[in-house]
Parts: structure tokens; sequence; C-alpha cells
């Protein structure tokens, strides 16, 4: 059972899941309420797909887990989980930049016609849960895993109600994972039930705002 809750922890570790979530919104069918066919991300283009895929997946995944491997190595953190509260301060610091560039390219050197709702606010709102988070762990060690699994789930669930037609199975499936996820933390004591909750209402309800509502500067 244990093997089983580690390999869950590090199948849904919060580097990996907001590409995943760019990749689910570009590629799951959906039908835009306008005459604008990329007012759904699935109708981009490939090449743009592509084009954002690597920008973002070097961004939010590679730089971040290069980043956080560098400091392991130099013992600057004890756990790519940062299991300790005290060393996850210069981590929240450098990924929340790393976001912040990610969201600068989209914003301002993207052609202001393919900048998303969805996808600006999601970027936007990933920023402020990294604010959130960064507040909260002088009082708490909150679930960073919890953030980023519900905060996902939130996502693709708010931007299926901008849509006429979706499909919501992709949804049902990221609540289940979060289900493991956050029973996985608990089991391997990484977090309490207390920290694992606050996770993830922190994560759904700041992602689900921002999208749902467009909430981008």
């Amino acid at each position: 059972m244990k093997a089983f809750f580690t390999a869950i922890t590090y199948l849904f570790h919060p580097f990996l899941l907001p590409i995943l979530c760019i990749v689910i919104m570009f590629e799951m069918p959906t039908t835009p309420g306008s005459f604008k066919r990329i007012d759904a991300l699935y109708h981009y283009d490939q090449p743009i797909k592509n084009q954002l895929y690597i920008i973002l997946g070097i961004l939010t995944f590679v730089a971040p887990a290069l980043s956080m491997l560098i400091m392991y190595w130099n013992k600057m953190i004890s756990s790519m989980h940062l299991a300790d509260k005290r060393e996850r301060v210069y981590p929240f610091v450098l990924v929340t930049f790393y976001y912040g560039l990610a969201y600068f390219f989209l914003r301002y050197r993207m052609q202001e016609e393919l900048q998303h709702e969805a996808l600006m606010a999601f970027l936007f709102g990933i920023i402020l849960t990294f604010l959130i988070s960064f507040v909260l762990n002088f009082y708490i060690k909150i679930s960073l895993h919890a953030v980023a699994i519900f905060g996902v789930a939130a996502t693709i669930l708010a931007y299926n109600q901008s849509q006429i037609e979706s499909t919501m199975w992709p949804v049902f499936v990221l609540i289940i994972a979060g289900g493991l996820v956050a029973a996985s933390r608990i089991y391997l004591k990484a977090h309490t039930l207390k920290e694992t909750i606050l996770g993830m209402v922190v994560g759904f309800g700041v992602l689900y705002v921002a999208v749902a509502n467009g909430i981008y500067v």
C-alpha cells in the first residue's frame, strides 16, 4: 500500500499538473458559445499549440524541476516534496518567478486574439495560489499536492462551463485522482487532514473563481 501511495504522489506531483491541465484544455473537444472557433482552445492551430506546449512546458515544468534538483543536490532542500515547511521559501519564490515569466510571455508576447481568457486566467490563478500558499506556509504546512490537483480539476470544470458543448469525464477523473492524492499525503504522514483539506480548498477555490470569471491582469 505504501508503494502505491508513493507512486501516486510522484505521478501527480505539482510540477507535472499545470502542463497536464494545459494539454487537457487544448486537446479536449469543446464547442464555444460564439462564432469564433478560437474561443475554444481545442480549435487552435496545431503549430500554435506546439509552440505553447514547448514554451509553457519549459517554464512550468522543466525549469522549476531542474531548479529544485539543483537545490536538492546542493542540500538546500531535503526532499523534492518539500516536506520541511522551513525549506519552502526559496522554492516558492523561484517557482512563482517561472510562472510569472510564462504569464508575461502569453500576455505581452502572444497575439492578443490568441490570449484565451481561460488560459490567461489559469496562469494568473496559479500565481495567486502560489502567493496565497506562500503566506499560509508561515502558519501551516499546506499540501501543495492537494492545491495542484484540485486546482486543475477546478480549471477544467470552469473551462467546460464556458463552452456550450464539452465532456465532463476529465473532471470526474481529476476529482478521483485528487481523492487518491489527498489520501496518499495523509497515509504517508506527509500532511495532516487539516493541511490537506486546506490545500484542496485553496487550489479549487482560487482557480475556479479565476477561470470561471476570466480574472487576470
